[in-house]
Order: structure tokens, then sequence, then C-alpha cells
């Protein structure tokens, strides 16, 4: 029954990307989903639903997976208007740090991919349906070893947050062209966006520990998308999603939430969306806006030139590298040369859609520096620890967050 009225629903979707083949809806318009965890003093998770409730009202936010993380969702705005995320941004962190001050006086909020916290447990996971069932599920997965130590893959998905971006395309068949491009950018995203190798109160050898860690807990029900060839069109989307069995999906829709993929073409609305989740939580509001400048630019000049896409196997390849081994990754060719040439690419794009580049140096002195914010948490770490876990943690965090309010990127 469940299997046939998800199919039922693709075929009306099917029906619904022909008739809209012509369409025009505007380009790239952005939203992004913003995930946050609160610790208290002695680096514990909180409880975040009380400053989510002094949020609402004035800022669209929820639960996350986890009882101490908090979903921030901005308003979407046209691609000429993406400075105003920026102030979207730095709003919601005045705010949020005044709500924390109010509910949880000495709390933080950490904008890190990775939760430092080592006291995390399967008593934090919201009471949601969905999420309990998905717990259900995960509890029968058996316990992930990383450098070592070993998790429990119930616990992952309440201890990692992420940074999601959506991408409005002007029709179904500019929508399946994003999707395939997007894939052409994943290994450089991650190499530049990586924040999180503190992770459990340990510093992990892996460039970027979240997505390792979400991989693993999902049996390979996230990361790179299992397609087998790039994109005809939206159509063969759908085919990839409904090829898949449901773990607890009663829909199409939830089917699509389900896998956990780095790029998701999103049809819950009457416009056409992909989705990004590759990214950790930038730990700064101008940081963000560099990743969306990055995507913008580089999507529309790869698009309008018709850009040659790489093989997926060796996007894959590259993937699995950068997520280990990040600027030192060996790979057929050079990861941060790739990096770098995309980066170009979209400064070039951005100026022919008429925007200045505000944001782009950010990933420009990265990639300079060979450097990134994980990089600087694991070093700050390592400086600070002097064998008492829960107050190194502490001055870790404070030191993030003192440079995510005031909108310092971390080189």
């Amino acid at each position: 029954m469940r299997r046939s009225a998800i199919q039922r629903q693709s075929d009306e979707l099917k029906a619904r990307i022909r008739r809209h083949a012509d369409r025009r809806d505007e380009d790239f318009r952005v939203g992004v989903e913003i995930e946050v965890c609160l610790l208290d003093g002695r680096g514990r998770p909180v409880d975040a639903g009380a400053v989510i409730e002094a949020l609402r009202g004035k800022h669209d936010v929820d639960y996350e997976y986890g009882k101490s993380q908090l979903e921030f969702k901005t308003k979407p705005v046209p691609m000429d208007g993406i400075e105003g995320l920026n102030l979207q941004f730095e709003g919601f962190i005045e705010d949020l740090e005044r709500a924390i001050n109010k509910t949880h006086a000495g709390a933080t909020p950490v904008f890190l991919g990775a939760n430092p916290s080592p006291h995390a447990s399967e008593g934090l996971i919201t009471d949601k349906p969905r999420y309990q069932r998905l717990a259900r599920w995960q509890r029968r997965i058996p316990d992930i070893e990383m450098d070592g130590q070993k998790f429990k893959a119930v616990q992952v998905a309440t201890a990692i947050q992420g940074f999601h971006m959506h991408l409005q395309g002007r029709n179904p068949g500019f929508t399946a062209a994003m999707f395939n491009h997007i894939l052409n950018l994943i290994p450089s995203v991650i190499l530049l966006g990586a924040n999180s190798r503190l992770f459990a109160g340990r510093v992990f050898s892996l460039h970027e520990p979240r997505l390792f860690m979400y991989d693993q807990s999902e049996q390979q029900n996230s990361g790179f998308p299992g397609v087998a060839r790039y994109l005809e069109g939206v159509e063969d989307y759908i085919d990839y999603i409904t090829s898949r069995k449901p773990v607890v999906a009663k829909d199409y829709f939830e089917l699509v939430k389900e896998r956990h993929d780095d790029a998701r073409i999103r049809l819950n609305t009457r416009f056409y969306r992909v989705e990004t989740r590759v990214m950790s939580v930038q730990p700064t509001p101008r940081s963000m806006m560099a990743m969306i400048e990055f995507f913008i630019g580089y999507l529309h000049r790869a698009i309008h030139e018709g850009r040659a896409l790489r093989p997926l196997a060796t996007l894959r390849e590259e993937r699995q590298s950068v997520v280990r081994s990040g600027f030192n990754a060996r790979t057929h060719l050079s990861v941060v040369d790739t990096a770098k040439s995309q980066v170009a690419t979209a400064q070039k794009g951005l100026l022919d859609l008429g925007i200045k580049p505000q944001f782009l140096d950010v990933l420009e002195r990265r990639i300079e520096n060979r450097t990134t914010a994980g990089e600087y948490v694991a070093h700050l770490w390592q400086s600070k620890f002097d064998g008492n876990a829960d107050e190194t943690l502490q001055e870790v965090i404070a030191d993030v967050w003192d440079k995510t309010k005031n909108n310092r990127p971390i080189f």
C-alpha cells in the first residue's frame, strides 16, 4: 500500500513537470536553514525549548533531531538581494544571544558542524513522531567507529548540525542542470567549509568527521547521491528516489527527506529547488554568505557555458578523500587547484549577474592559507587542553561564539 501511494505521487509529479517545462521562475532565489546546538557552562547539552519559544514570532525556528538543537530558517531572497541574508543572519544571532541570556544564562550556542560535547545520549532525541521512528531504525544499526572510538548510530543525528541552502530554478530542466553541477562542487565545498574536527570531547584526524559519522550512522542512506548517471531531467531524480526502499516514509516527500544526500531536489512547493546539505554550519554570517556566493556564481557560469561535467565516480572518490584528508587529499587531480578554479569561476559568474562579490574572499583566503575553521578549532583545543575537557570545551566554544556574533570569519 505504502509503495503504491508513493508511486501514484511520483506519476502526478512527473505530469506536473511536463506541464511546467517552459516556466520562467526567478533563478537562484535563495533560502537557508541553519542548525545550532546549545551547551551549558560545563559543555552539557541544554534543552533548547525555552530559547525556541523566545525566538518564535520574530524568527522561523524549531527543534531539530536533538532537544539541544534548534533550526533557523531565513526568508527567501532574490539573488540580487543576497546581502539581505547577511543582515538576517546578524539579526538572528543578536536575538539568539538575548533569548539565551533570558532563558539559559551562561549557555553558549554552537555553530559547528559537529557537537563538541562528550555528553551525548539517546534521551536527547526530540519527541517528534518522525524522529522517534528514525531513532528506532537507527538503534538496529551497528556501532560506528572513528579513530578507534565507537559511537551508537542513534546518537549521531543529535550531535551534528548542518547549513542547508535552497536555490530556486527557473523550470524543471534548469533545476536538473543545477543539481548536476552542484555535484561537481561537493568536494570543494567540503574542503573549504569544514569546521568540526572537535567532536565528542576529542579532536579527530578526519578533515570533516560530521559527514563520515552521518554516512555511517545511516548505513549509506546519506552522502553523495547514489545516481547512476547525471540527470536528464527532474523525472530521473524522481525515479532515483522511488527506487529506494522506505525506512519510515509514508509518501514521496517524506521519502526525499529520508535520503540525507549532499544535494536533493525539492518538489514540495509549486517551485523547483535544489537543496544542498553538505556544508557544516559556518561559524560566522560572512562565512555562510561566502558559500552562497560560491554556489550562485559557479552555477550561473557553468550552466551558461555548458561546462563539462566530471565523472561521478571521480567525484565520489574525491569526496571520500577530502572528508578524510582535506587539503592533503590525494586523487587524480589536485582538489586545491579544482577549488581555486571553481571559486574563480564563481567570481566571474557573479559579475555576469551584476552582483559584486562581497564575501568570496573568505574562501580565497582559505585556499591561500590551506586551512579552514576546522583547523583553527582543532589547534585552539590542542593549545588550551590541560586535562580538564569540560573547561577546555567551554573556552573553545566561547572563542568561536565571540567570532560568530561579531561576524569575524575564521581563516
